[in-house]
C-alpha cells in the first residue's frame, strides 16, 4: 500500500539489521539446532527490516519495493527440514487442492469482513457468518450483551494490579461472542482517551474496567449520550482534570481547569478545523478555518466546573475509595460558575443555570456542530477499514450519523452498519493500491491467537499470556496494551502521514518501530515453535497460551490445503504471490512423515505472520 514511499536510506537499513539480527539471536530457541537457529535469525531480521518498507506497498513513486521483486523467490527461507528421510531441495510445484479449505468468494468475502468487524476470523465463525449473510450477522451482534471486564477485574485485583484487567480484556478480545461490541469499543477506547500511565489511575484498576464497561455498553447506542458519560465518568475526570474545576477566583489565583475542554474538542468531537461533510479540511484563501478559538476552550472550561467525586464526603475531601472512580461526578453548585457562556458557532448559554443544565446545553452545542459527524464517522472508517478512505465513502458514513433515516442523529448502530456495508468497504480493493490499513499490535496478535485456537498454558488459571511478555507489559513489546496509551492523542495520531511529502495517512506505522516490529517477531517465532499443543514444555513457562496446530497438521500432508487455509484465515483469500511462493518453496522442503507435516505448519505459519504483508489489513 505505502511501502514505496517509506525510503529506508542504507545506514538505516544496516543498523536496523544489525540491531536485529543482535535481538534474534539473544531470544530464538537456545535448544534448537545450530541450522534451524542460522535460518530462523535470518528470517527474524529479514522480514522485520521488510516490513518497515514494504508493508504498505505500492504508492507507484518508482522506489523498488523489497519483496515485490519479480525474481523468483529465494531458497534459503527457514524450513526445519525434520521430515522423514532426507530433505529434498524446495520447489515451487503446488499440489491440486484436495478441496478442503474453501477460497471461494462466499468465504473470502465473510473473512475480510470479519477481519474488519472482529478480533480476527475463524474457520467457525466465517461458516456462521455465511450461514447469516452480512446483515444477519450484524443483526446478531447488535442483540449480544456486552462481554464486560469489571466483575473479574474487581474479584482478582486490589483496585492497583493492572493485569486482571488486561486478563478480562484479552478474554473477551479472544472469546467474546459480541465481537462486534468488542472491536468498536476498543476503537472508541482510542477516541475518548483515558490512560492508566496516569499514576492515579493505574492505582483505579476498578475505575478503569468501568470506563471500558461503559464504552462497550455504549458502542451501539448513541454518540451524545455516549459524550456525557464519557464526560462526568470519574475516570475522565482524573485523567483530564476538570474533577472539581472550581469557578474563577481571582483572590485566591484560581482558574477554570481548561484540559478536558480543549480535548473534548479537538479530539472528541469536531477536530481543530472545519470540514466538508466528507472529511476534508475547508480552505479560506489557503489556510483552514478553525472551529474555535483559545476564548472559546475558556469559556467551555467554565461549563465543566463544579463536578465532584459522587461519594467524596467533601470539595477538598482526599479519602477517595475505588466507588468514586465508578459512579458518575455529580455537581456541587457553590463552585459552578454561573455566569453567561459563549460557545461554538456564538451559541450563548444564559448566566444563572444550574452545572447540569449548563453541561446538557454545552454537550448538545458540541453535538450539533456540522464537524462531529465527518470528524467520528472518519476516525471509526479509520479504525476498522481504511486508512484513506475517500471523501464520498465518509461523506455516506457521516449522512447516516446525522440521520439514521428515522430523525435520529448520532447513531453508532446505524453508523457501524453503513461504515461495514459501503461499497468502498466491501468491493475487494484489487484496483486501489493506497486501499486498507495497518494492523494494530493487539488486533494483529488478537487474530494469530483466535485463528489458532489459543487456550491458556496449563498451569495459568484461565489466564492468557504471550511467550515474551504478560498482557499487561504489552506496550513494551508492540507499542500497544488497552487503555496504556502515552498521552491523550493515543498511541497514534489519525494524521499521522506516511511521509512528509505525501498526502496518505498511516496512523499506525507511528509505532511500527524497528524494535517494535523485531520483539513481536521474535514473540512470533517463540509462540509457534515452543508452544503448541505438541509442545512438552518441560521447564518452560507453562502459563503461556498454546496454539493449536492439529488440524493444520491434518491439512499439511498437501501444501495447497495448507496454504490456503492460511490465505483464507490469515490474508482473507489475498495472499500476495510472493508470500505464497516463498513458504510453498520451504515447506515442499520438508518430509511428509507425522513430524514433516507438523514442521510444515510450523515455518508456514512463522513466515506468513512475520511477514509484511500479514500487518496489512486489505
Amino acid at each position: 500500500m505505502f511501502g514505496e514511499v517509506l525510503r529506508l536510506r542504507k545506514m538505516r537499513v544496516w543498523r536496523l539489521e544489525k540491531f536485529l539480527l543482535i535481538s534474534a539471536y539473544q531470544n530464538v530457541d537456545n535448544r534448537a539446532s545450530t541450522k534451524s537457529r542460522r535460518n530462523a535469525l535470518k528470517y527474524i531480521f529479514k522480514t522485520a527490516v521488510l516490513i518497515l518498507s514494504a508493508t504498505l506497498a505500492g504508492c507507484g513513486s518508482g522506489v523498488e519495493v523489497a519483496g515485490n521483486s519479480t525474481t523468483p523467490p529465494s531458497n534459503d527461507s527457514p524450513g526445519s527440514n525434520t521430515g522423514g528421510g532426507s530433505p529434498t531441495v524446495g520447489t515451487n510445484n503446488p499440489q491440486a487442492s484436495s478441496g478442503a479449505v474453501s477460497l471461494d468468494d462466499a468465504h473470502r468475502y465473510a473473512s475480510r469482513f470479519l477481519t474488519q468487524a472482529t478480533f480476527g476470523p475463524t474457520e467457525q465463525s466465517i461458516e456462521e457468518f455465511i450461514n447469516l449473510g452480512p446483515e444477519g450477522w450484524l443483526e446478531q451482534q447488535f442483540t449480544l450483551p456486552a462481554s464486560e471486564i469489571s466483575t473479574y477485574t474487581q474479584a482478582n485485583s486490589n483496585g492497583s494490579n493492572q493485569a486482571a484487567r488486561h486478563q478480562a480484556w484479552w478474554n473477551n478480545a479472544l472469546s467474546g461472542q459480541d465481537q462486534l461490541r468488542q472491536r468498536v469499543a476498543f476503537a472508541l477506547s482510542q477516541l475518548f482517551v483515558i490512560s492508566d500511565r496516569d499514576f492515579v489511575l493505574a492505582n483505579r484498576q476498578y475505575g478503569v474496567a468501568s470506563y471500558y464497561d461503559m464504552l462497550s455498553q455504549n458502542a451501539f447506542g448513541n454518540y451524545r449520550e455516549l459524550l456525557e458519560q464519557v464526560t462526568l465518568h470519574p475516570v475522565m475526570g482524573v485523567y483530564l482534570t476538570h474533577a472539581r474545576s472550581e469557578r474563577a477566583n481571582a483572590a485566591l489565583n484560581i482558574r477554570p481547569d481548561e484540559n478536558y475542554a480543549r480535548e473534548a474538542l479537538q479530539l472528541f468531537s469536531t477536530g481543530l478545523n472545519q470540514l466538508t461533510l466528507g472529511g476534508e479540511t475547508v480552505l479560506n484563501n489557503g489556510r483552514p478555518i478553525p472551529v474555535y478559538s483559545q476564548l472559546t476552550v475558556e469559556e467551555f472550561a467554565r461549563i465543566y466546573t463544579g463536578w465532584n467525586y459522587a461519594t467524596a464526603r467533601s470539595w477538598t475531601s482526599t479519602n477517595l475509595n475505588n466507588t468514586d472512580y465508578i459512579l458518575p461526578m455529580v455537581p456541587d453548585e457553590r463552585y459552578h460558575d454561573t455566569g453567561a457562556k459563549t460557545l461554538l458557532d456564538g451559541a450563548v448559554v444564559p448566566a444563572g443555570q444550574t452545572a447540569r443544565q449548563d453541561l446538557e446545553a454545552a454537550l448538545d452545542n458540541i453535538f450539533n456542530h456540522s464537524n462531529v459527524a465527518p470528524f467520528v464517522s472518519k476516525f471509526l472508517i479509520q479504525r476498522l477499514v481504511t486508512s484513506n478512505p475517500s471523501s464520498n465513502y465518509v461523506a455516506r458514513v457521516a449522512t447516516v450519523f446525522n440521520n439514521n433515516g428515522n430523525g435520529v442523529k448520532g447513531d453508532l448502530q446505524a453508523v457501524i452498519t453503513a461504515l461495514l456495508l459501503d461499497p468502498e468497504a466491501r468491493n475487494e480493493p484489487t484496483e486501489n493500491a493506497t486501499y486498507g490499513k495497518v494492523k494494530e499490535p493487539n488486533i494483529k496478535l488478537a487474530h494469530f491467537f483466535r485463528a489458532l485456537n489459543g487456550t491458556p498454558g496449563p498451569d495459568a488459571n484461565g489466564i492468557h499470556r504471550t511467550a515474551s511478555f504478560s498482557l499487561e507489559r504489552l506496550e513494551e513489546m508492540m507499542g500497544q496494551a488497552p487503555l496504556r496509551s502515552p498521552s491523550v492523542f493515543n498511541f497514534y495520531q489519525a494524521d499521522t502521514p506516511i511521509s512528509p511529502t505525501e498526502d496518505l495517512v498511516a496512523p499506525e506505522m507511528q509505532i511500527t518501530t524497528e524494535a517494535n516490529v523485531a520483539s513481536t517477531h521474535i514473540n512470533f517465532h517463540h509462540q509457534i515453535y515452543r508452544f503448541s499443543d505438541r509442545a512438552t514444555l518441560l521447564d518452560d513457562n507453562t502459563r503461556v497460551t498454546i496454539i493449536d496446530t492439529a488440524p493444520l497438521v491434518e491439512l499439511a500432508g498437501n501444501t495447497t490445503d495448507l496454504l490456503d487455509w492460511i490465505d483464507l484465515i490469515f490474508f482473507s483469500g489475498s495472499m500476495p504471490d510472493y508470500v505464497r511462493d516463498n513458504i510453498q518453496v520451504t515447506i515442499n522442503a520438508i518430509g511428509n512423515n507425522d513430524a514433516g507435516r507438523f514442521a510444515r505448519v510450523q515455518d508456514a505459519l512463522f513466515m506468513a505472520v512475520s511477514s509484511p504483508a500479514f500487518s496489512h489489513q486489505r
